[in-house]
């Protein structure tokens, strides 16, 4: 009895399995800067399957990002998007948020940024003249203690989202050992870091926490995505230019990125047989 082959009804050759990826992470994986450019304006995991695609890959890329979303919810949602979907490659974008605020909890910056409210009369004067001023004055506060101590404060915030990751990526990693990507992340620039004046020295830290992990995984299939870099490339080492709004990437930078994680993803696609012709 002969095995059956790969053949399309015609005998042609069947195509290629599709690529699966899966991308997470918080808003700098779903957001713009700035957002309400044309369909071109495309984030990085759209341009990851537009490269796929390109090169001769058919994949099927789904991404699971939500704002403000802390490092330690992959731990929660990791079965339902991995065990049945079972990726080959996944890419995350994960600590950003956990440097950002030095003092002020997640739910109120939800709250008081929340793009679901209804516009209902008393609900736009509950936020135009409550939490939007009260948001305000907190966040005001906190770049005051910011400017002075937080540089100087060392939380446990990078170990904890290295801690979370690690075990995520050892989960993931028996469900078919699928690539794992992690994602540099890009320290506010000038006009913003006001805002967040240590933010810089926590990116810096929650960087070297992150490569750290690759380091001891050392795992060839475990890979750091450099980021600043493309800075240099893309705008011209602006970092104004690379994330206009202090936080998101331009279109150009999640192309560049974008197009950076494709070509780590089609260079180890090549060597995998169940992905071959």
């Amino acid at each position: 009895m002969t095995a059956p082959d790969a053949s399309g009804a015609d005998g042609a050759p069947a195509p290629p399995l599709p690529v699966r990826v899966l991308v997470k992470g918080a808003s700098t994986v779903n957001w713009i800067s700035w957002m309400g450019g044309p369909r071109t304006d495309f984030i990085l995991p759209r341009v990851i399957e537009e490269r796929l695609l390109a090169s001769g890959r058919p994949c099927t890329v789904h991404t699971h990002s939500v704002a403000s979303e802390p490092t330690h919810g992959v731990l929660q949602t990791w079965e339902r998007e991995v065990l049945g979907f079972s990726p080959d490659a996944i890419v995350l974008v994960y600590g950003h948020y956990e440097t950002i605020h030095l003092l002020l909890p997640r739910w109120l910056e939800r709250h008081a940024n929340s793009l679901r409210g209804r516009p209902r009369r008393l609900r736009l004067v509950y936020r135009d003249r409550l939490v939007r001023p009260a948001w305000m004055l907190l966040a005001r506060a906190q770049a005051a203690v910011d400017a002075r101590w937080g540089s100087r404060l060392r939380t446990r915030r990078h170990e904890k989202v290295v801690a979370d990751l690690e075990t995520y990526i050892r989960h993931v990693r028996t469900v078919g050992h699928p690539l794992v990507h992690l994602v540099e992340l890009l320290p506010p620039h000038e006009k913003k870091a006001g805002w967040f004046p240590g933010m810089p020295a926590r990116i810096a830290r929650m960087n070297d926490a992150l490569e750290g992990l690759v380091r001891r995984l050392d795992d060839d299939e475990v890979r750091f995505v450099r980021v600043a870099d493309l800075v240099d490339s893309v705008a011209g080492g602006d970092l104004a230019t690379a994330i206009p709004d202090g936080f998101h990437y331009s279109p150009a930078m999640h192309r560049a990125v974008g197009e950076r994680i494709a070509a780590s993803i089609t260079q180890w696609a090549e060597g995998q047989p169940h992905l071959a012709p």
